[in-house]
């Protein structure tokens, strides 16, 4: 009778863990002058709305700390912010580059490379798609007005509330992208100045603008990554069921990840 009392406590015990929501970790920004570290709360309710519990993640000082962090949690968003320093894709800065925060880009880099490694389901959104890019070897427009060949036919950096969509991207039918939403089309909010460039090598582009602009890659199956250049929390914070289902997909890959690795061995980020 013990045993089998033992057996059915292992059985629940099992059941539970199973469970368990995925922890979903999202990377945060940093500001030196204040100290402190900070993200909206669109992503903490996309996350919520999705069923997934979140999990900020201050600035990491080194790699150790990221890899650390990651072992920790089941799934990744790399949050926007400011714009990615064009030293690491081995470009000097244009004139029309915004401000950058190389502590932060090397701390999201750390991150998205240990997630890459361990196998950790990734869902990237507008900076963090374009530090993806770059982290895996792609790089940039660092101003579309003035950088974009056959200057771009939509409004990239809108004008009006997060929550209300500017122009429509064009998904590649049979991506990951598309089978989460089942639409060749999708109206969609933007915040952006920069764009991806060249595409990083196992990375594919999955959707675009009308102008071109590249709006999503994805780097499956090498990588569990997804990227938007869009705004999707706006939308899932608002509990919009069609964009909760790119967070769900994030919350079911991620419940789905196995660590492959145990200790990664992580590159530092270098300028090139």
């Amino acid at each position: 009778m013990k045993k089998l009392f033992c057996s059915i406590i292992l059985i629940v015990s099992c059941i539970v863990a199973m469970a368990q929501k995925p922890l979903i970790g999202i990377s945060t920004g940093y500001s030196a002058s204040e100290n402190t570290a900070s993200v909206r709360y669109t992503y903490v309710d996309a996350v919520i709305n999705a069923g997934g519990i979140p999990v900020l993640i201050p600035l990491a000082k080194d790699s150790l700390t990221a890899a650390e962090a990651i072992e920790r949690i089941d799934g990744l968003i790399l949050s926007g912010g400011e714009d990615v320093h064009p030293f690491f894709y081995g470009e000097e800065p244009a004139g029309a580059l915004g401000s950058v925060n190389v502590a932060r880009d090397k701390s999201d880099m750390w991150l998205l490379q240990s997630a890459a490694k361990l196998g950790k389901a990734v869902l990237s959104i507008c900076r963090g798609e374009q530090l993806t890019n770059v982290t895996f070897g792609g790089t940039l427009y660092q101003d579309i007005p003035s950088q974009y060949p056959n200057r771009p036919a939509v409004q990239h950096n809108q004008r009006f509330g997060g929550a209300e969509p500017v122009h429509h991207v064009n998904v590649v039918k049979g991506s990951h992208l598309y089978e989460i939403m089942l639409q060749e089309q999708l109206a969609v909010n933007s915040f952006h100045h920069q764009a991806i460039k060249d595409v990083a090598p196992d990375f594919k582009v999955v959707a675009t603008a009308s102008d071109g602009v590249v709006e999503a890659i994805e780097g499956f199956p090498k990588y569990n990554v997804l990227g938007v250049q869009w705004h999707p929390e706006y939308f899932a914070q608002q509990g919009e069921k069609q964009w909760v289902k790119l967070f769900e997909d994030l919350v079911q890959r991620a419940g789905a990840s196995k660590p492959v690795i145990k200790q990664p061995n992580i590159n530092q980020p270098r300028i090139r």
